[in-house]
């Protein structure tokens, strides 16, 4: 697909100490937004993934986009 912004090996989530890490591991990033709206970007760094949201990987996640990863992490 032409302008496709998602490496090959993108990102991956691991699970460390009980919680949910996002690793990015791409050029273009990753951008997560949370329930409550609150968004950030991740590049060739990670984060804790809390709560829900969405996962949009080279590109802002859209709510019912077939490229968009929702995640759910239950306390």
């Amino acid at each position: 697909m032409k302008g496709n912004l998602i490496s090959r090996l993108h990102a991956k989530i691991e699970l460390v100490r009980n919680k949910f890490q996002l690793v990015d591991q791409s050029t273009n990033g990753t951008f997560v937004t949370t329930r409550e709206g609150e968004e950030a970007f991740v590049r060739r760094d990670s984060m804790q993934l809390k709560g829900e949201g969405l996962i949009g990987f080279g590109r802002v996640p859209e709510n019912n986009s077939s490229l968009t990863v929702r995640y759910v992490c239950e306390e």
